[in-house]
């Protein structure tokens, strides 16, 4: 359980300091250095000391342990980490559905290949390789289980 806390703290903490960060010039590409350096250097000597990144690692845990510890007893327990696991996917797999239905512009379930080259490029990339039937469209089903931007069981796995 000490290491699971230890690495939701961690894996979190770049990403989540930085969309609060009224520092951050938000039209520059996400976790560059400049803005990491803006954000964690408190005394704006424009570097960043052992203590300033000890100190927002720890404000940055703290916050994290108060949102997990949802009963407030001051202890996590695996129920809580459940939870909290679940409620990221649920997020995870609303924003991967609200990125589908913004990328499918013609609005027939699928992604064609330009849908993809336009709006999901990582997509776009594997596109030979998801579009299992080879109709130029990539459907939900033919999304590798447990990568599906929607979360919902394929109807029929696609073909091997």
């Amino acid at each position: 359980m000490k290491a699971t806390l230890i690495g939701l703290a961690f894996a979190a903490a770049p990403f989540a300091v930085l969309a609060d960060d009224p520092k951050m010039v938000h039209d520059e590409p996400a976790l560059n250095e400049a803005a990491l350096i803006r954000h964690f250097d408190k005394d704006d000597d424009g570097r960043v000391s052992r203590q300033e990144a000890i100190d927002a690692a720890i404000a940055r845990a703290n916050k994290r342990f108060d949102q997990l510890d949802t009963n407030k007893d001051g202890y996590l327990t695996q129920d809580e980490l459940n939870a909290a696991r679940e409620s990221r996917r649920g997020e995870m797999q609303q924003r991967g559905g609200d990125r589908w239905k913004a990328a499918d512009k013609d609005g027939d379930g699928a992604i064609s290949r330009s849908e993809a080259e336009a709006g999901m490029p990582l997509l776009y990339r594997r596109f030979d390789q998801l579009d299992a039937n080879k109709d130029g469209k990539i459907t939900r089903d033919e999304m590798p289980q447990g990568k599906r931007v929607d979360g919902a069981k394929p109807s029929q796995r696609p073909s091997e």
